[in-house]
């Protein structure tokens, strides 16, 4: 039975406007909190730092697009397939191990990603970050249902979902500066004995991450709550859960959510996997050494997300307040406005760039919050979970779709040519929302 809002369910310590369990301490929850921090920003790193790794392995800049989609398309066949095993191991084993388990895996991942030798390596150690970003997706959420009372859930995962932001905008922010600090540092003749050399500055900055995860999963390890959750409930299979998912979409509104999760995902992958890369190659050609491309890089697209975190705020002031399909029609708008823009920006250090920074972030952040709102709406009660499933199931096909066609598109016509794509996929949306809203306009009138 779901306890989300059972004013029964028994009351602990109470931290701010938040309420948690009687079994749970602040220790406890501030490491979930410290966990959030790092959460985003630990998984995140890997796309954002790609054109340095691509530029150390020498890698020709014509086929970049297409190597970092095949890279994201590898981590989502993974994360995908192994995410419902570590939820389904977290029930048996503990949430303590599984959260720091996949902080581990991410700082092995780090460690090994920039000792490949070919692009084959690459693949095979991306299978490592994958792991690690599968478990710690599926464990955030999972404590924090955990841990806080149902009355102020809500709260709780607003607070984690702020956490997430602040680390990726600041952690990045950090990281971005190890690129030129490691490629001029002069180092002491004892790290020069031990083989430090500022030519592999791209290995230190990916190493200094995996380090940086590596105290991450031992904090988590040792301030977690011990023990396993409460039995639950037997789940059905995934694919009879999708069976249902398929024939709820009958209802066009949650046709029209599936279509939503497809684009608003496509949105997310599109900015994680080319936006730092298709920087990179811009701020090289205009002179700029590569750890000086990279910084440059990770700057803008910091910025990106840091225009997001008020357009979140932004997009909750109206969402409740008009129809979900407007709601998300306004939102494709926004987005496809952002996406379309950069395709006609030609000075990446200028007023432009700045813009499009602006109207991506914004419109990031739209399209995914209308898209979940949306689905959220729609799916009925009595099979709400595989209606959200099927949203999920959707939106991994538009990450596939983004890294594929994306990363072809990227390296034969232009690395703007994704978000281009995105861009119209986004325009097709808001006609499709318009067109149901028309529709359903007229079935009413008659």
């Amino acid at each position: 039975m779901d306890m989300g809002n059972n004013s029964d369910q028994p009351m602990g310590l109470k931290f701010g406007p938040i309420v948690l369990l009687p079994d749970i301490e602040k220790r406890h929850l501030f490491t979930l909190f410290f966990g959030a921090f790092f959460g985003i920003a630990s998984m995140a790193f890997v796309n954002v730092f790609n054109y340095s790794i691509f530029s150390a392995l020498d890698i020709p800049q014509e086929e970049f697009g297409s190597v970092a989609g095949t890279l994201t398309a590898v981590q989502e066949v993974v994360v995908v397939s192994v995410i419902g095993l570590f939820g389904a191991l977290s029930d048996k084993i503990g949430r303590r191990f599984v959260y720091s388990l996949g902080f581990f895996l991410l700082g092995i991942g780090y460690f090994i990603y920039p000792l490949a030798d070919s692009t084959t390596e690459l693949y095979f150690f991306r299978i490592f970050v994958a792991l690690g970003c599968a478990a710690n997706t599926v464990m955030l959420p999972t404590v924090a249902n955990d841990y806080v009372h149902g009355s102020t859930r809500g709260r709780l995962i607003a607070f984690t979902s702020i956490l997430n932001g602040l680390g990726l905008v600041l952690i990045i922010s950090t990281f971005r500066n190890f690129a030129t600090f490691y490629e001029q540092l002069q180092a002491p003749e004892y790290l020069i004995n031990l083989g430090y050399d500022s030519a592999n500055w791209a290995q230190y900055v990916f190493w200094s991450a995996s380090t940086m995860v590596f105290i991450v999963s031992v904090v988590l390890f040792f301030n977690l709550k011990k023990g396993t959750a409460e039995a639950t409930a037997k789940k059905d299979s995934y694919f009879s859960t999708l069976g249902v998912a398929v024939k709820e979409a009958k209802n066009p509104r949650v046709a029209l959510a599936y279509t939503a999760g497809v684009v608003s995902r496509g949105d997310l992958a599109v900015v994680s996997t080319f936006f730092a890369l298709w920087l990179g190659i811009e701020f090289e050609s205009l002179g700029m050494s590569k750890s000086e491309a990279q910084k440059m890089a990770a700057l803008l697209y910091v910025a990106v997300q840091a225009c997001a975190i008020p357009g979140a705020l932004l997009i909750n002031f109206f969402i409740d307040k008009f129809d979900r399909v407007l709601a998300l029609a306004i939102s494709m708008g926004i987005a496809a406005t952002g996406y379309l823009y950069l395709g006609f920006i030609e000075d990446v250090q200028g007023t432009q760039m700045y813009i499009g920074v602006g109207l991506l972030g914004l419109g990031e952040i739209f399209a995914n919050i209308s898209a979940i709102s949306l689905i959220g709406s729609v799916a009925p009660a009595k099979a709400r979970g595989a209606v959200i499933g099927g949203f999920s199931f959707f939106g991994a096909v538009g990450i596939f779709l983004v890294a594929g066609i994306g990363g072809q598109i990227f390296d034969s016509i232009s690395p703007t040519a994704p978000f281009t794509m995105v861009g119209i996929a986004n325009l097709v949306l808001l006609m499709l929302a318009l067109l149901l809203l028309f529709l359903e306009r007229r079935k009413k009138e008659n």
